[in-house]
């Protein structure tokens, strides 16, 4: 993709925001928006993939005719990660460049005469981004095999291990990044890592301060205030877990499952109204998830209206089985 391109789809960003700022919530401009938007990120995605098949083809080549090309890793690159994980801008400028006394290591430096580690760690982030945690596993194993001083590594790694539902691996890398630094952002991604680790293990009493301190740390930090709710929603906290999902509610209106979290959560309190705007909500934007379906047959069968609730326990029983039929069909 040409420069030029790039230019063109930040200047339509530019274009989409200030629309959306003059819309005064016109439904018919948003919408006009988000399809656009969805139209630049497939943009994107596709060249992360061409990215990666790109490094690819160049480690191939080195490999197969014995050179080596120079390759730094820029420092925006490294930068940007605190930023997108958490959502939010990092508290002072310098605060990646920071060196740990304690091991006497830096967070985010990479020597750039370790070319081989710089590669390895490119493409740990592609394959992070595009949710490939096997491959991104592979990648930042080797950096911090060879680079076992560089926690932005064991830090990515940590990560992806608990993606991945590795528990003890990515407490292991985790915990070691948390002792070394005291970079807040970093910290906050940790704690809510450690948290997913234990909301998967079903353990909300645990997951519930992880996600506390993640978002304390990161008050912007988007993913780690909507687990926070889900974790009041599990520990049947319904008050503090409708503050949580409402608090990102407007920032990302085109998410189902904040308002799948606040019909349920409307609905354990009593207010059946608010629960079905919202669950109807979910079932527009998520069609396919049959629990979604599901809790609007309940609700609709605790208000009375058996062929309403039975319309929607047919659809979530027919989605259910679709899916558990590819499910079984890929095995």
């Amino acid at each position: 993709m040409a420069e030029l391109e790039f230019t063109q789809i930040f200047a339509d960003l530019q274009k989409m925001e200030e629309e959306l700022a003059r819309s005064d919530n016109c439904q018919q401009s948003r919408e006009r928006c988000y399809h656009r938007l969805l139209q630049l990120r497939k943009r994107m995605d596709y060249c992360i993939e061409s990215w990666l098949h790109f490094e690819e083809k160049i480690n191939d080549l080195q490999e197969k005719f014995g050179f080596s090309l120079p390759d730094e890793l820029p420092e925006s690159v490294l930068n940007a990660f605190l930023k997108v994980v958490p959502a939010a801008a990092p508290e002072k400028d310098d605060a990646v460049q920071e060196h740990l006394t304690t091991r006497g290591g830096p967070l985010l430096d990479l020597p750039s005469h370790q070319e081989v580690s710089i590669r390895f760690f490119r493409k740990g982030l592609g394959f992070l981004e595009l949710a490939m945690m096997d491959e991104a596993i592979a990648q930042f194993k080797q950096v911090a095999t060879m680079e076992p001083d560089l926690l932005l590594a064991r830090l990515c790694l940590g990560v992806a291990y608990a993606e991945k539902g590795q528990a003890d691996e990515a407490m292991r890398e985790l915990r070691l990044v948390q002792a070394l630094t005291d970079d807040r952002q970093t910290h906050a991604i940790i704690h809510n890592s450690l948290g997913n680790l234990y909301a998967d293990a079903e353990r909300y009493d645990l997951a519930l301060p992880e996600f506390e301190k993640a978002v304390e740390l990161t008050p912007d930090f988007a993913a780690a205030r909507f687990n926070l709710g889900a974790a009041y929603y599990n520990m049947e906290e319904y008050g503090k877990s409708l503050d949580s999902f409402l608090a990102i509610k407007d920032s990302f209106p085109r998410d189902w499952e904040i308002y799948f979290y606040l019909g349920k959560a409307y609905k354990k309190m009593s207010n059946d109204a608010e629960a079905l705007v919202n669950l109807l909500k979910a079932a527009h934007l998520a069609p396919g998830q049959f629990c979604v379906f599901f809790e609007l047959g309940l609700l609709y069968e605790q208000l009375g209206e058996t062929r309403k609730a039975l319309e929607c326990y047919y659809r979530a029983r027919k989605l259910y089985l679709g899916e558990e039929g590819r499910e079984s069909g890929g095995s």
